[in-house]
């Protein structure tokens, strides 16, 4: 009787463990939105949520009088410490951008850089906001050009997953031996 309780509370164990296979942080696929011209944005939080990612018309108020937009996204939520990748396209690697920047709170930034080889736009913020995104001349040096390769972070906590494992493991060993003395029985 003991050894079946055993090899039952084993069993379950292992049942319970498969869950640990989904602790990543949820794919941020959800917070990416396609704009004006085929542009998309995906958007990253580090800390707090990310109500809603939309292409707008309406340009962040430090845009120059005369500068052509190539997109614009409106950005909501409470979020911080914020990653943003605006794909423009291949046919713009190795091309100044500017992205103009209004925050919530009507303060401004403009961040520059040069489109990576794969079209891709990457950026920091600490605050949600308008972006709007223009795209200036090829640079000479497209060496220099940001790249885009960059792996995505899933917040995954390799000691609890490790700790999951050596729990596993040990319920595993168990159900065998306790299978195995059944049979030798």
């Amino acid at each position: 009787m003991k050894k079946r309780i055993v090899a039952i509370a084993c069993a379950a164990a292992l049942m319970l463990a498969l869950p640990t296979l989904a602790w990543a942080d949820p794919s941020p696929s959800g917070n990416a939105v396609t704009g004006d011209n085929g542009v998309t944005a995906l958007v990253k939080a580090g800390e707090g949520t990310i109500k809603d990612v939309k292409a707008t018309s309406t340009q962040a108020s430090n845009v120059p009088a005369g500068t052509d937009i190539v997109a614009s996204f409106e950005v909501t939520g409470d979020a911080s410490d914020v990653n943003l990748t605006f794909n423009v396209g291949t046919q713009y690697a190795g091309h100044a951008f500017t992205v103009y920047v209004q925050h919530n709170d009507k303060s401004t930034e403009t961040l520059t850089g040069t489109v990576a080889a794969d079209g891709t736009i990457t950026i920091h913020v600490d605050k949600l906001s308008i972006f709007s995104i223009a795209i200036g001349d090829k640079v000479a040096d497209t060496a220099a050009a940001n790249t885009g390769a960059k792996s995505p972070q899933t917040g995954v906590d390799l000691g609890t997953v490790a700790g999951a494992t050596v729990v596993t493991a040990i319920a595993a060993g168990a159900v065998f031996v306790a299978l195995r003395k059944k049979v030798t029985e």
